[in-house]
């Protein structure tokens, strides 16, 4: 009989957010009992910036798997994992080399039958969907800085 796998859950959310990091937890942890994978462990980063490894769950999941207590781990989509494709990539090569499964929800995302060749188109939407999204950001904070100075300007009148 095979062991069961020791699965982890990570969530990450950008801005703390008790509501949506405890949304994507309920959810993995759904998908992960639908589909027979014990969750051992859950990781989460709440207000936690996606640009760097450097998030106090996300190094004790790590650890754990150093440790050989993890050999699946179940996110929302890359962007929980990294928002630079560059990190995503040397991380995911990491766990493979390791023997970790990653699944990956909202992407649609299993290591177990994924087609490796698609990676570097999937890296470069990510990388887009990054920049695009710092644009709207950007373009947002404009917005409001012009509405801002036109109600001013309507009060010193």
């Amino acid at each position: 009989m095979l062991d069961k796998p020791k699965v982890a859950v990570y969530c990450r959310v950008a801005s703390a957010n008790d509501f949506a990091i405890t949304k994507q937890e309920e959810t993995l942890c759904n998908y992960a009992s639908d589909n027979g994978l014990p969750v051992v462990m859950v990781y989460s980063d709440n207000g936690a910036n996606g640009l760097s490894f450097d998030r106090p769950a996300f190094q004790e999941m790590m650890a754990a798997v150093e440790g050989g207590e993890l050999d699946c781990i179940i996110s929302n989509d890359i962007s929980r994992i990294s928002r630079s494709h560059l990190h995503f990539g040397k991380w995911i090569d990491d766990m493979l080399s390791k023997n970790v499964r990653i699944i990956l929800v909202g992407d649609n995302f299993d290591s177990k039958t994924y087609r490796f060749q698609h990676a570097p188109f999937e890296e470069a939407m990510m990388k887009y969907y990054k920049e695009a999204h710092s644009q709207k950001i950007k373009n947002g904070i404009a917005h409001a800085k012009r509405r801002r100075l036109e109600q001013a300007a309507k009060h010193s009148e």
